[in-house]
């Protein structure tokens, strides 16, 4: 993004809302829960007491993944945003 203030409230968007509006949806809260990115570390850092509903209920493979993919996706949009840009 060009603007400083459009990044931040775009990032605390990307891992504020779905924390704040999982509740709200019932039966698919763990799966919100568990796919947010900030779930996915929390999970592969997680101790054996950790419950599934503070972390969500994906797997420890299944949360790399997800990061892995969350990383792939940033890096393909701020290339093309670099490419399409740099003259």
């Amino acid at each position: 993004m060009r603007h400083a203030a459009g990044a931040v409230v775009t990032v605390v968007a990307v891992m504020l809302l779905p924390s704040l509006f999982g509740p709200l949806l019932g039966d698919l809260r763990r799966w919100v829960a568990g796919a947010t990115p900030t779930a996915a570390p929390e999970k592969l850092t997680q101790t054996s007491d950790a419950s599934p509903e503070a972390v969500g209920s994906l797997g420890a493979w299944p949360s790399l993944a997800l990061v892995a993919g969350c990383t792939v996706l940033a890096l393909a949009g701020a290339a093309r945003v670099l490419h399409s840009r740099d003259v």
